[in-house]
């Protein structure tokens, strides 16, 4: 069967939301809700902490698995490879545990905001997320833990996370991948995804870098001259998701998109029936 839209032949387009969808109580209920909307991907989110235990993810496996919902989580928001020893130490932390439980729920990918520059240079800030991630990828390869690290294209100008730095750190680390924000590229680049073409170069700017299937995030944004400012509902249409669908059900890879609107299941759900229409 398939899961969400057609892109070709037996490709598959996953929807899901950011976060449990409303009156879930539990990991466990949030896939049964995700199900239930007709969704199949669910990003479970660690953003203020990683609060889901080993032995409560480990409960979560096999529903998810029998529901056909794939999953991923978001690693905690103040992670920032490109700080002070301490703050390092820390986002190292913070990212293994979000690996650690996501590799029990059975999680293809942990996303994670890797740095911000801190008046540093861009390169600078690259190697900087280069040796923390060598450290975590080495504590991952000794513990088995399977999920891939997702960098996240990043919508503030300060913030590390272009496509040229997630393809430099690539090219260093194993087990990395992107993942394309599109609001995030639309507010970085003052509003620049406007035709199909730019759609199409900041897809296949993810879509070039692996073979496998790619995680990306959709939303609207409200931006400044420093980025992103707030993420909006899918009727804002800046950006406009109609865009995009052309290019998924034309690509032939399997694509997850994860709503992070202000009604991230809602969205989804949207998202998918545009597809599917």
């Amino acid at each position: 069967m398939l899961l969400g839209g057609r892109c070709d032949g037996l490709r598959m387009i996953y929807f899901g939301p950011a976060g449990y969808p409303p009156g879930s109580k539990g990991a466990v209920k949030a896939v049964e809700n995700v199900k239930a909307l007709g969704l199949d991907a669910l990003e479970v989110q660690f953003g203020r902490g990683v609060n889901l235990s080993v032995e409560k993810a480990q409960e979560l496996a096999p529903r998810a698995r029998e529901l056909g919902i794939a999953l991923s989580a978001h690693a905690p928001y103040y992670i920032n490879f490109n700080s002070d020893k301490e703050g390092k130490a820390k986002s190292e932390d913070w990212l293994i545990s979000s690996l650690r439980s996501a590799d029990a729920f059975g999680g293809r990918i942990v996303v994670v905001h890797a740095a911000s520059y801190m008046g540093r240079k861009p390169e600078a800030a690259t190697a900087a997320v280069v040796d923390s991630l060598r450290r975590v990828r080495k504590v991952a390869v000794n513990e088995g833990l399977s999920p891939i690290i997702g960098l996240e294209t990043m919508g503030k100008v300060g913030s590390w996370g272009t496509y040229e730095e997630i393809a430099q750190v690539m090219a260093e680390i194993e087990g990395v991948e992107p993942v394309p924000d599109f609001a995030h590229i639309h507010a970085r680049g003052q509003g620049c995804l406007r035709t199909r073409d730019d759609f199409k170069a900041a897809l296949y700017g993810g879509l070039d870098l692996i073979p496998g299937r790619l995680h990306c995030h959709f939303s609207c944004i409200e931006y400044t001259a420093k980025g992103e400012k707030r993420h909006l509902l899918l009727e804002a249409k800046d950006p406009d998701f109609s865009l995009l669908c052309g290019l998924l059900r034309e690509c032939g890879r399997d694509v997850t998109i994860i709503s992070e609107t202000p009604d991230p299941s809602g969205d989804a759900v949207r998202m998918k029936s545009m597809l599917d229409g």
